[in-house]
């Protein structure tokens, strides 16, 4: 797991918080390392990304602080992966997800 941390501002607006879900072709701890930390250097937006290697469907879960599946998406399809955009979950102030599933 990589956690990118950040700088708070006691006076800044309180950002909104969303948890995106992809289905990928990424099978290895190798390429898991590198494509999460290649993602913590194009995207600031992204937060926390892991990858589940033990899930049938290697799951990508991104924290990020915004709606950014299709930035996403585009960067692991140009990094030789398959991908698929599963849903997206906005987090409240404790970081809980709503209710309501934002999907495309």
């Amino acid at each position: 797991m990589y956690r990118r941390t950040q700088k708070l501002n006691k006076n800044c607006v309180a950002m909104k918080k969303y948890v995106l879900i992809f289905k990928t072709s990424i099978r290895t701890i190798l390429e898991r390392s590198h494509l999460i930390a290649k993602l913590y250097n194009v995207s600031k937006e992204v937060k926390f990304a892991t990858i589940d290697l033990d899930d049938e469907d290697f799951i990508l879960r991104v924290e990020s602080t915004q709606r950014n599946e299709d930035f996403i998406s585009r960067f692991l399809h140009l990094e030789g992966h398959q991908v698929a955009f599963l849903a997206a979950f906005e987090k409240d102030e404790h970081g809980r997800p709503l209710l309501q599933p934002a999907y495309y």
